[in-house]
């Protein structure tokens, strides 16, 4: 455990770098990372807790505005699967989520890979959210809470008519509380356990960093270059987490 102090907040760095530069993508860093020294299903309960505090700090960085009869059914939508996806994970086995956890990584590093660059010249966010908008958003919603990774379908949803700030505010957004909710329901379902809370509390002092760093080369970065770096490694860690599961 004492490792684990050293090792989380160094691996909170580098997700709240991401998620200064795409807005999104913390979960997906601090789940698959820090798999390798804790349990897996608690890193997605560490995730959530994190990205509360991660959330609202970026989101007095960013103020560009979107709005709220597009955004606030959309967040509504993520917190029903939220919750969800949160009570899904209460009653999975350890052994059969490690082998869907693998598997979603490994999904997720192929399109990290293949996916060329960053979202389309929209004009704007429509004036109010579309019944695709909240089907995604209740879909990603309960990947967040049950394996930690939201950001692929939203991406390729909101991409294709976001320009780059708007979908990154927009995840922005809707991430803070679709991570309260999930946050809230490990705390009543006694998940969230005293080890937990105190890994995310260590990790709460670099947020400020992180996005900071982050928020500085958000229009300067090889996005490219970065999300197949990215990808590279969600694949190597998901055919760990697989072949772990069969062990």
């Amino acid at each position: 455990m004492p490792l684990d102090y050293l090792f989380i907040p160094i691996i909170g760095l580098l997700a709240f770098f991401l998620k200064g530069t795409a807005g999104t993508g913390t979960s997906t860093v601090i789940v698959a990372l820090s798999s390798l020294v804790i349990p897996a299903k608690e890193t997605v309960i560490l995730a959530a807790f994190v990205n509360v505090f991660g959330g609202l700090f970026m989101w007095r960085i960013d103020p560009l505005p979107i709005r709220k009869r597009y955004w606030v059914p959309i967040s509504a939508a993520m917190i029903i699967g939220s919750v969800l996806g949160a009570l899904m994970l209460k009653v999975i086995s350890p052994q059969r989520f490690l082998a869907i956890l693998g598997t979603a990584f490994l999904l997720t590093g192929i399109w990290f890979c293949r996916r060329a660059g960053g979202s389309v010249r929209g004009e704007g966010a429509p004036a109010a959210a579309g019944p695709g908008d909240l089907s995604v958003g209740l879909f990603s919603g309960i990947c967040g809470g049950f394996i930690g990774i939201c950001a692929p379908p939203l991406v390729l949803h909101f991409g294709r008519y976001l320009d780059k700030a708007r979908l990154r505010r927009l995840l922005v957004i809707i991430f803070i509380p679709a991570a309260v909710a999930q946050t809230g329901t490990f705390a009543l379902t006694g998940q969230l356990t005293r080890e937990i809370l105190l890994l995310g509390l260590v990790t709460l002092p670099t947020i400020p960093i992180g996005i900071g760093l982050g928020n500085r080369v958000f229009l300067r970065m090889s996005e490219i270059s970065f999300r197949r770096t990215l990808g590279g490694l969600l694949i190597f860690i998901a055919l760990r987490l697989i072949f772990k599961s069969l062990g």
